[in-house]
C-alpha cells in the first residue's frame, strides 16, 4: 500500500488547474476569499481597495497552496503583488486585465503559472519586459533572422511566460517553469530547457507544428495536460530517466503518437510506460514487462494490467465507473482497484481457450489431451467442453484440434501467402481450412501461421481471408 499512498500524494500536483477537486468549504479571512482543497487553501477573491497586495503563504492556519483561475481578473486599481514563498500556483487569468499591475514579485516555489495568468497587465504591456530574438543564447540562429522584428518573448522571474519564435530556441538558464501556453502555436522547430527546468505547462507547445525536437531538462518533474498536443513534426521523445507526472494528453497527434511502432494491441508505449490508449478499443492489453502508466492513459476502458505493472497514476481512469480491471489477485493492479473501489476480476477465474487441462497455460499437453478426447480415446466432459470447443460448435472434433495445433505452432515452416496449411501449396485445401478457422471465435496468434492467412492484412484471420483465397484460386483477383 506505500506505492498507493505515495500516487495518492502526488495527485497533489494536479491541483494546479484547479479542477479535479471539489473544495471543503468556501471561506474568508480579511480582504481575501478562499476555499480550502485537499488540506490547502487556494484563494478565489480579491475584494480589497488596496493597490500594493501580499498574497501569504499561510491564511487562517491553512498552508496557502495557490491563486485560483480569474481571482484578481479586472482588478484596474492593484499596482503591486507579491507573493510568499511557499505558494505554488498561479490559475489561469488570474491577474488578466490588470492595467494598473507593474510589478510582480514572485517566489522560486512556483511551480504552475496559468494561461494569460498576467495578460493586459502593465507588466505585460511593458516592452521594456520584453525581450527580442537578439538577447537570445541560442548562437545557432542565423544573423538576418536575429535582425528580424517581432519575434519577442516574456519572463517573469525564472517563468517564460510567453514566446513567438521561429526555429531553435534555447531558454534562459534557471528557468524553472514554461507556463501554460508559452509557446503554444508559434513556429518553434527546436527547443532546449535549461537544467532547472521543473515544469511544462498545460498547452504549453500545443499546436508547434513545426516542432522536431525538445531538450528536457533533467530536473523536470511535471508535463500538463495538451502540453505537446497536434505537435506533428515533434517524432523522437527523450525523457529523463525519473519519475515525472504527465497525463496521455501531453502527445496526442504528436509524430511520436501517430508512429504505429510506438503502439501495442491499442496502447502507447515510451519505453515500459503506457502513455495513452486507442479511443476507439473496449478493451486493452497492456503488454506484459510495463512498469507505469500515467494520468489518464486509460480512459474509460477495459484493461489487461500484468504483474510487471507497479506503478498506475491515480487519475489513470477517466471515470471510474466505467472501467474494469482484469488481472492477478497478487498483484499491484488489484491493491490499485481495491484502493480506488474499480471493478476487478481475477484472470483465474477466466477459463483461457485451449487449457484443457487447467494449468493457466496453454501448451502441447492441451494438444494431446484434445486429440485423445476428438480421437474418442478420452471422455468429453462437461468441464473440458467450454475450454476444448476452439470454434464453439457444441462439440471437441477434429477442427478444434487443428485450430489449437496452429495457435501453439509456428509449424510447419511455409510462409507462403495463402498455404493456411504449410504444405507449400495454396490450393482448395487451404481455403477450406479457412473457411473452418473463419467460423469459429477462437483467437488466432500473431505467429507464421498468421502471416499466411491474414490475406487482406487487416489483423485479423475471417471470411474475408477466404473470400479473398477463393477469388485468387479462380484467377479473379491476385493475393496480396
Amino acid at each position: 500500500m506505500k506505492k498507493i499512498v505515495k500516487n495518492i500524494l502526488s495527485i497533489l500536483i494536479a491541483i494546479s488547474v484547479f479542477v479535479c477537486t471539489i473544495p471543503v468549504n468556501a471561506l474568508s479571512n480579511g480582504d481575501f476569499e478562499y476555499d480550502v482543497v485537499n488540506g490547502e487553501a487556494v484563494i478565489t477573491k480579491y475584494n480589497g481597495t488596496a493597490t500594493e497586495v501580499t498574497i501569504p503563504a499561510v491564511i487562517d492556519g491553512y498552508t496557502v497552496y495557490g491563486i485560483d483561475n480569474s481571482a484578481f481578473k479586472d482588478n484596474t486599481a492593484i499596482s503591486k503583488v507579491a507573493v510568499e514563498a511557499g505558494v505554488k500556483s498561479v490559475g489561469a487569468s488570474a491577474f488578466e486585465n490588470c492595467t494598473s499591475l507593474a510589478t510582480i514579485t514572485l517566489p522560486a516555489t512556483i511551480m504552475f503559472f496559468g494561461e494569460n495568468a498576467i495578460y493586459n497587465t502593465a507588466y505585460y504591456n511593458d516592452r521594456n519586459n520584453w525581450k527580442e530574438k537578439s538577447d537570445a543564447l541560442d548562437d545557432t540562429i542565423p544573423w538576418e533572422d536575429i535582425m528580424a522584428s517581432g519575434l519577442d518573448y516574456l519572463y517573469l522571474g525564472k517563468i517564460l511566460v510567453e514566446i513567438s519564435y521561429e526555429g531553435a530556441y534555447s531558454v534562459e538558464y534557471g528557468t524553472t517553469v514554461i507556463a501554460d501556453g508559452a509557446f503554444a502555436g508559434c513556429g518553434a522547430g527546436q527547443a532546449t530547457l535549461t537544467s532547472q527546468t521543473a515544469t511544462i505547462g498545460n498547452n504549453a507547445f500545443k499546436d508547434c507544428t513545426k516542432l522536431t525536437r525538445v531538450t528536457f531538462s533533467s530536473n523536470l518533474e511535471y508535463i500538463g495536460k495538451s502540453a505537446f498536443e497536434n505537435c506533428t513534426s515533434l517524432v523522437n521523445i527523450t525523457l529523463p530517466e525519473k519519475d515525472i507526472q504527465m497525463y496521455a494528453s501531453a502527445f496526442y497527434n504528436t509524430g511520436y503518437y501517430n508512429n504505429a511502432e510506438n503502439w501495442n494491441k491499442g496502447a502507447l508505449y515510451y519505453d515500459t510506460t503506457v502513455i495513452g490508449v486507442d479511443e476507439n478499443s473496449s478493451k486493452i492489453e497492456i503488454a506484459d514487462g510495463t512498469t507505469k502508466i500515467i494520468a489518464e492513459a486509460l480512459r474509460d476502458k477495459e484493461v489487461v494490467i500484468p504483474a510487471s505493472v507497479t506503478d498506475i497514476s491515480p487519475e489513470a481512469f477517466t471515470d471510474r465507473g466505467k472501467a474494469t480491471i482484469y488481472g492477478y489477485i497478487d498483484t499491484y493492479a488489484y491493491e490499485y482497484a481495491t484502493a480506488y473501489n474499480i471493478k476487478f476480476i481475477d484472470l483465474n477465474t477466466i477459463p483461457i481457450k485451449g487449457d484443457v487441462d487447467f494449468d493457466r497455460d496453454v501448451d502441447r499437453d492441451d494438444y494431446k489431451i484434445l486429440c485423445d478426447i476428438a480421437t474418442l480415446q478420452m471422455q468429453e466432459t462437461e468441464e473440458v467442453l467450454p475450454v476444448g470447443d476452439m470454434d464453439d460448435d457444441g462439440a471437441i472434433d477434429g477442427i478444434d484440434v487443428i485450430i489449437l495445433d496452429l495457435m501453439l505452432s509456428d509449424m510447419p515452416p511455409s510462409r507462403i501467402k495463402g498455404d493456411a496449411d504449410g504444405d507449400g501449396d495454396v490450393d482448395t485445401n487451404d481455403y477450406d481450412l479457412l473457411v473452418a478457422i473463419s467460423q469459429t471465435r477462437a483467437r488466432v496468434t500473431d505467429n507464421i501461421m498468421f502471416a499466411r492467412c491474414d490475406l487482406n492484412e487487416d489483423g485479423a484471420v475471417d471470411c474475408y481471408d477466404a473470400l479473398t483465397l477463393d477469388l485468387s484460386l479462380k484467377n479473379i483477383v491476385p493475393l496480396i
